[in-house]
């Protein structure tokens, strides 16, 4: 029948036309939502070297945190360090710059802060290298009050090896292992140590990584949608003169 021939061709193109148009009007509203992200987080880190303006000293405090409001701000802890260290791997990113090569591959120091209440919540001292982990000192447990950058933990990827708790070695930041591993309760929020320091750990690692490829995706799905446009137009325009030559 030569209707449904013109208007089953028709009514899919049109069903696939309307989700690619929604889809690229998803990614120009999540373009807005991540610059407008980007611009808060800048604001927030601008001056890495202003001192903190909040003080978080209880597990009230760390439960007001906010991921979208305050990820990559810098707030200052209360309290000390626990005896605790856990080793995460890292080689790619969060190192200092300028080492030499046999010290790139190491790894960022966590433990546990507790604060006066007895919450506790975990801090990444910062990096140390392979070769000299073997000679890291124990925490200074003295109470003290620790500038930190606030972040909060990625999820595992596929790549990700396996924790190895009975080395101490950790693949994936996650304050729910590591604190099954110390038996303690740790929240979300990690501290990144803020001041560069000399020694070792090496504080100041904090890298900003803020991915942005909405726009890119967003021309996809309009340009897909323009040529489904032009596809279907022309498989038309091939069908209705075949027909007028029959």
């Amino acid at each position: 029948m030569p209707s449904l021939r013109v208007f089953l061709p028709a009514g899919l193109t049109l069903v696939m036309l309307t989700v690619l148009l929604m889809l690229g009007v998803w990614q120009v509203e999540r373009l807005a939502w991540k610059q407008d992200l980007i611009e808060r987080i800048e604001l927030r880190t601008q001056d890495r070297n202003s001192p903190a303006q909040r003080t978080l000293a209880s597990a009230s405090d760390i439960s007001e945190l906010v991921r979208l409001e305050d990820e990559f701000r810098k707030v200052n802890l209360r309290g000390r360090f626990g005896p605790e260290m856990g080793l995460w791997f890292t080689q790619i990113v969060n190192k200092p710059d300028n080492l030499a090569r046999a010290d790139a591959v190491g790894y960022h120091v966590l433990s546990p802060f507790y604060l006066p209440d007895g919450s506790a919540i975990m801090v990444d001292q910062g990096f140390v290298p392979s070769t000299l982990v073997a000679a890291l000192r124990a925490n200074k447990l003295e109470e003290q009050s620790l500038e930190v950058i606030l972040r909060w933990p990625d999820k595992r990827g596929g790549f990700d090896n396996a924790d190895r708790p009975e080395t101490n070695v950790f693949y994936v930041r996650d304050p729910a292992a590591l604190g099954a591993h110390w038996g303690v309760a740790l929240p979300a929020p990690i501290g990144e140590v803020a001041a560069l320091g000399n020694g070792w750990p090496r504080g100041g690692q904090t890298r900003i990584v803020m991915n942005n490829n909405h726009l890119q995706y967003a021309v996809t799905w309009f340009g897909l949608a323009i040529v489904l446009v032009i596809i279907s137009g022309l498989w038309h325009i091939r069908f209705y003169k075949m027909r007028t030559a029959r």
